[in-house]
Formats: C-alpha cells, sequence, structure tokens
C-alpha cells in the first residue's frame, strides 16, 4: 500500500517549507511547485485530462497563479475530467472576500487563510484521509520536487550528423532534470547537448520522455548529466 501524496502549488518558500514539514511528518508523499506547471490545463496544451488516475490524493493551490487563479485552475480541471473531486482540493490566500469564498463554495473546494492555522488543516485532512483509496495508483510520480525555469535554449541531438540546431524552452528544473518544451519530437534515450543554458556553458542531457501536446509542440522530461 502506499503513502498518501498531496501536490501543492505554493511561491511562498516559507508556507512551502512549513506545508512540507507538516505533511511529511503526517506521512505523506509531497511534491512541491511553483505553479502547475504539470497540468497539462494550466498552460492550455490539452483540452481535456487524458490521465487514467489521480495525480495525487490531495491539492493545496495558493490563490494567486502566473496564469490564472487556483480556482479558474479547478473549475478548468472540473469541467475538463480531472478524476479528483473538488472536496480534496483547497484554495490558499492571505486575504479572503465574500465572492471568493462564495467560488470555493460553489466549487466545493475548501479554503484556508493564511497564515494557516493548523488545527484547521488537520480536521480537514482527517475529512479527506476517510475517502483515501491508498490501494489505487496514482500519475506522474516524481522523486524531486521542480521550480519554475523559463529560458529559451538552442540545442542538438547526439551523436551530431548535420548539427542542425533546434529551439526548445525551459519550464522547470530539480536538481537534475530540466522540464522542455519542444517543437521537435524526441525519443526516451536520446542525448542532446543544450548550446544555451547559462549563456556559455554547454549543458548535455539524456531525455527520459517525450509526449506530444500539440500538433508541433512536445514536453520532454531531461535527465542532466555531470560535465
Amino acid at each position: 500500500m502506499r503513502k498518501p501524496r498531496v501536490i501543492i502549488y505554493e511561491d511562498d518558500i516559507v508556507t512551502l517549507n512549513m506545508l512540507k514539514r507538516f505533511f511529511t511528518k503526517r506521512g505523506y508523499e509531497v511534491y512541491s511547485y511553483n505553479e502547475p506547471q504539470v497540468c497539462p490545463l494550466y498552460e492550455g496544451l490539452s483540452s481535456s485530462c487524458e490521465k487514467k488516475d489521480l495525480c495525487a490524493d490531495l491539492i493545496i493551490s495558493e490563490f494567486k497563479l502566473p496564469i490564472m487563479t487556483g480556482i479558474e485552475l479547478f473549475q478548468l480541471q472540473s469541467k475538463r475530467g480531472c478524476k479528483m473531486d473538488s472536496k480534496m482540493k483547497a484554495i490558499s490566500s492571505f486575504y479572503s472576500d465574500d465572492e471568493l469564498l462564495k467560488m470555493c463554495n460553489d466549487l466545493g473546494c475548501r479554503f484556508f487563510e493564511k497564515p494557516y492555522e493548523l488545527s484547521a488543516l488537520s480536521g480537514w485532512l482527517s475529512e479527506c484521509e476517510k475517502l483515501f483509496d491508498l490501494s489505487q495508483p496514482l500519475n506522474d510520480k516524481r522523486a524531486s520536487a521542480r521550480q519554475v525555469f523559463t529560458q529559451v535554449i538552442e540545442y542538438y541531438v547526439n551523436p551530431v550528423a548535420s548539427r542542425e540546431k533546434f529551439i526548445g524552452i525551459t519550464l522547470d528544473k530539480s536538481s537534475d532534470g530540466l522540464g522542455l518544451r519542444i517543437f521537435n519530437p524526441l525519443r526516451a534515450g536520446d542525448e542532446i547537448t543544450i548550446l544555451k543554458r547559462f549563456e556559455t556553458t554547454k549543458q548535455k542531457g539524456v531525455v527520459m520522455w517525450c509526449n506530444k501536446k500539440g500538433k508541433t509542440i512536445y514536453r520532454a522530461g531531461l535527465r542532466l548529466l555531470t560535465n
């Protein structure tokens, strides 16, 4: 039987570290991100959720996100086939008003005003945990947290035959990898050399996966190699 998993979208490092300690102590697997780059609906790269299983047992999102609000994200997920029930999701914010509380209530998600009252958070978790099915597998298993990291890159595929350069965009980074948006397909196991990353440093990496997200848009995961 697996551990329960929570996904946290939070850009305030103090709040994020507190939540990570809290959930880890409670026995959770914690995935944390600055924003929901892992959700294809967030970037508009998919019109519906094509995942077979849940991504997590719970999601907690900051209200203010770069592309849309947390409420708008949850509303979009609800309309487009997200497998998670809205009552397993929560919005957090340093402020609240009647309109925000009504939107949360209408959607069925929980609202927490920052700074968190851990007793209220614990009470909500106790309710949700009764509904968990820890025998069911989850999607998008990742070993390390990712942070938003956006930069245009040039790369070529090894071994170099034509020296053809390709353009891509980094989306996020972890301690040993990058998430990429690219416009030409790659295969798992391909080795690429990034020509522009930190301006002067070349960086090699191995493609772990590559998924088509649009007519000419692909998302890929890259494991960086030690120089």
